[in-house]
């Protein structure tokens, strides 16, 4: 089993401690979960096996010691079912396979979608409180100006809104194993950065901490962008689209 340790600032938001925790234990249920398919696919294939080798000797048998043309239709038969039966079951467990792959993907392509939205909204309330007129991905490099932030409490409650759905389709979607660990340690980082901010706001209000956790929740997002190829899907939504 690979070993992750993540080596972060020991000052943490309220929830930071709460994304390394899931993250850890995501990184090490898909360790176990490697290791038990490839235990169950082992386990799985033994009747198979003895099936198949069943049939082979079942069927050499026949052919060298049975001379009776009652008994060696018998033991044909006997011998095509072994054969024919770990065929069925293989079949049946392939096809089940490439259906629950293709539903893994289905459901990885929705959970990233909204994902992208929960952050997009995240970036219009975050251009907001900079004072932009808009942030474009990628982003360029931003210089925030922490005296001009615009700090209005519907812009918060904005973010404190999407962090939530954030959360929530991240815990949800940790369940059924759609992101990859890539994936789940940048959003973890964002919803650390996140709950820095609320936290400053509520505790502390200090304008220049603010800008600075804003700077590297956006570097964050942007990563996001770029490890999920959002530019790239953009584009082929269009295309498709025309």
């Amino acid at each position: 089993m690979i070993i992750i340790v993540l080596f972060m600032p020991k000052f943490k938001g309220q929830g930071a401690f709460f994304w390394d925790f899931v993250l850890v234990l995501k990184m090490q249920k898909i360790s176990i979960i490697i290791g038990m398919s490839l235990v169950s696919f082992a386990l799985k294939s033994i009747p198979y096996i003895l099936s198949i080798a069943g049939g082979v000797f079942v069927f050499d048998i026949s052919k060298d010691y049975l001379h009776d043309p009652s008994w060696i239709d018998l033991m044909n038969n006997v011998s095509a079912s072994l054969l024919a039966i770990p065929l069925v079951f293989l079949f049946y467990d392939y096809s089940n396979f490439l259906i629950t792959r293709r539903m893994h993907n289905h459901q990885h392509i929705a959970v990233i979608s909204a994902l992208d939205g929960y952050l997009l909204k995240i970036l219009s309330e975050m251009k907001n409180i900079i004072g932009l007129k808009h942030i474009e991905v990628p982003m360029q490099d931003i210089n925030l100006n922490y005296k001009k932030l615009n700090l209005d409490a519907k812009y918060i409650r904005s973010i404190r809104k999407q962090l939530d759905n954030l959360e929530d389709l991240l815990y949800k979607s940790d369940k059924i194993e759609v992101l990859d660990p890539q994936h789940t340690q940048i959003l973890s980082f964002i919803a650390q950065e996140l709950n820095q901010i609320l936290n400053e706001y509520k505790y502390h209000n200090s304008p220049k901490e603010i800008a600075r956790y804003i700077e590297t929740t956006l570097s964050m997002i942007d990563d996001w962008f770029y490890a999920t190829g959002y530019t790239t899907r953009k584009k082929k939504s269009h295309q498709e689209r025309k």
